[in-house]
């Protein structure tokens, strides 16, 4: 089975079958996919690339036919992005900034599906105390700890979270665990903060923070970012912007006269002497992070257009929603 989405918030659970692999890829069967927020406008804003599409690039499953005989039986999570090769920053290995890329689940079709076949250099192996839904966090985990690697927090650090989403919280996680000694949140919503509290987070409450992670794509957010860090401080854009970003000419000058520094980050690393991905599941696996604390919501495969409807309907609060195979 597969999830297709059509244009016009179309979603429809349709059979499938099962491709053959050539050399170099192998048969991957998927297990669990979560949903991430860059879903959202390609079902309900036909922003995808093109229709009809099986979304789905947060997935974890196992490895069931390859030319390589070693790979066969492998529990893996999946590299989404396949680069060129050839362009001046894969030369670099720097694979999420190379100008013809592919995607899995958003430029070919992703995850939310039984299976599909994946280029055997996108797998990273999980270790059997890693569950098939963490996995599949594995994505987003690394996205967070790309992040939080360019905020040089250190010990004793005060970090301010704009955000309390996915990717704003495993933001707060990693700051924890990369030894800030006080972690706060901040979002406009009730229950989103609620979320937050139950993890063990505090509400931002006037803190004047040394690195400030901006986790909502809001423009109120960043605004108030600027606004709060100290002077010298840090402060990190992970969030994606739904629209244009405007700062007011007040805050403008805070940049100025506090000296800040404006870091963005995309993606994350996947390369020989750096990579997020296995460092993101080894976290996962020795309980540094834990993902799985995210998910709200698991649906089937075979109801996986039930929590799209979930999403659009907007009564239901939800932080990561799941599809499980």
């Amino acid at each position: 089975m597969k999830l297709t989405v059509y244009e016009n918030a179309k979603t429809v659970v349709e059979p499938s079958q099962k491709p053959m692999p050539k050399e170099g890829e192998s048969l991957f069967r998927v297990k669990a996919c979560g949903i991430c927020g860059s879903d959202i406008p390609r079902v309900f804003a036909n922003g995808a690339y093109y229709y009809p599409i099986v979304l789905g690039h947060e997935f974890a499953g196992v490895i069931e036919d390859s030319k390589n005989p070693e790979l066969n039986g492998k529990r893996a999570c999946v590299f989404p992005i396949l680069p060129c090769g050839e362009c001046e920053f894969c030369k670099k290995e720097q694979w999420a900034n190379c100008v013809h890329y592919d995607y899995y689940g958003s430029r070919r079709d992703g995850g939310m599906q039984d299976y599909l076949l994946i280029k055997d250099s996108n797998f990273v192996f999980l270790p059997d105390s890693v569950s098939y839904e963490a996995g599949s966090m594995a994505e987003p985990t690394a996205v967070c700890l790309h992040a939080i690697r360019k905020a040089n927090i250190g010990k004793g650090m005060t970090v301010t979270v704009w955000g309390a989403g996915t990717i704003g919280l495993l933001s707060a996680m990693w700051a924890k665990a990369f030894g800030a000694e006080h972690v706060y949140l901040s979002d406009p919503d009730e229950q989103r903060m609620a979320f937050a509290k139950s993890l063990g987070f505090e509400a931002t409450d006037g803190e004047t923070p040394d690195v400030a992670i901006e986790a909502s794509g809001a423009p109120a957010a960043l605004n108030d970012a600027i606004g709060r860090v100290r002077a010298f401080g840090q402060i990190v854009i992970v969030g994606n912007s739904g629209g244009d970003v405007t700062l007011k000419k007040a805050t403008y000058a805070q940049i100025l006269r506090k000296q800040l520094t404006l870091c963005g980050s995309w993606n994350s690393d996947f390369r020989r002497d750096c990579n997020d991905w296995k460092d993101a599941v080894r976290a996962i696996a020795d309980g540094v992070i834990c993902p799985e604390r995210l998910i709200t919501h698991k649906f089937p495969l075979a109801n996986a257009d039930e929590a799209f409807r979930l999403i659009g309907e907007r009564k239901t609060f939800y932080n990561k929603i799941t599809v499980v195979m």
